[in-house]
């Protein structure tokens, strides 16, 4: 698990929607904010879906075994 993902985050509606990461919690109870950027986060916010292997062949042609050179 890399270090932004255990980071507490919270998710805002209104008008700064979207996920968060708390950055640092304040003695006064303050949070600082930073917006989510990691790509689940992203993905979440466009609803995006990774597309099938179908699709990307529809689109880019058969996918071919690898050639080995890396």
């Amino acid at each position: 698990m890399n270090a932004m993902a255990a980071q507490p985050h919270v998710t805002l509606s209104g008008d700064r929607a979207g996920e968060y990461i708390i950055e640092e919690e304040r003695p006064d109870g303050a949070f600082l904010l930073v917006p989510d950027t990691r790509i689940a986060a992203i993905r979440r916010h466009h609803d995006l879906t990774p597309a099938t292997l179908a699709e990307l062949e529809e689109e880019y042609g058969p996918v071919r075994p690898p050639d080995g050179e890396g």
